[in-house]
């Protein structure tokens, strides 16, 4: 089962849509060990076998990414010559409420009719937030990866609601095994600085400018040198992108975070494929 999601999770695919891929393609059937004519998991199976995981608390998706996490860093692919931290949105389903409603939300009420033992209730997901970014509106949450800048592996991560600022998760992910960090501006604060002193860890954060004080022509090119090692994160990103990691197709935080901890997964698998190449 556990093989089923990965292919779920690798093609962006529905219950459904796995499914009927699973029954489709020998190619599927061979990765899960399955035979023509072999009973094969049917949506509800695969929506079951989720709903186990999330059972087993915000840390089910967790274990997983771990154990395979420490089998590479057993096998020595994990550089640890420097770490980048960034985070991506991860859309949810938009929800048509109105601005009553969406005022409620915020406030971290639901509002009269969304209960959770109603129908309406289970359609309303009222722990996705919104956030807007370089002039784009995104409703649903944030995957925060620490990624190892030179094999470009997530070591870390953690999820939360799309409105909550990046850098108010970078001390849950920089730790003692961090040598240096890469990061972009928005992370640059004294009190990340003051983290950083703290966990014995090089600080690589870039530079940004503040009204009245421009950065300097040093500054700048600090600046482009550390970009070139830190640009290694969106790669990481753009790759999740292709496989429709960036997107949900359920509701709630919990199921968010099972969906962003199968994507860290999955797309290190898919980059330990690559590397081992």
């Amino acid at each position: 089962m556990l093989k089923v999601l990965v292919l779920q999770k690798y093609h962006g695919l529905s219950d459904d849509e796995t499914e009927f891929q699973i029954l489709d393609r020998f190619s599927f059937m061979q990765f899960l060990g399955l035979q023509a004519g072999d009973n094969i998991p049917d949506a509800k199976t695969i929506w079951d076998f989720k709903q186990l995981l999330e059972k087993d608390g915000r840390e089910g998706g967790r274990k997983l990414f771990d154990l395979f996490g420490a089998m590479l860093e057993k096998q020595g692919m994990v550089g640890r010559e420097g770490s980048i931290v960034d985070a991506s949105f991860v859309d949810a389903p938009r929800q048509r409420n109105s601005r009553e409603e969406n005022a409620l939300i915020k406030e971290g009420v639901r509002p009269a009719g969304f209960e959770e033992d109603t129908a309406r209730g289970w359609q309303e997901d009222c722990d996705a937030k919104w956030a807007q970014k370089g002039g784009e509106t995104h409703y649903g949450y944030k995957n925060h990866a620490k990624v190892d800048a030179k094999s470009k592996l997530v070591v870390n991560y953690a999820s939360t609601a799309a409105n909550i600022h990046d850098s108010q998760v970078f001390k849950d992910l920089v730790d003692e095994k961090d040598e240096a960090v890469f990061a972009d501006s928005a992370y640059l604060s004294e009190e990340a600085r003051e983290h950083l002193l703290q966990k014995d860890c090089q600080d690589f954060i870039l530079f940004k400018s503040t009204r009245g004080n421009p950065l300097s022509e040093e500054d700048k090119a600090t600046n482009m040198l550390r970009s070139r090692i830190r640009v290694r994160c969106e790669h990481v990103f753009g790759r999740m992108t292709q496989m429709a990691l960036d997107r949900l197709r359920c509701i709630g935080e919990v199921r968010a975070e099972l969906h962003i901890a199968l994507g860290n997964l999955v797309y290190n698998m898919d980059r330990y494929a690559f590397l081992c190449k």
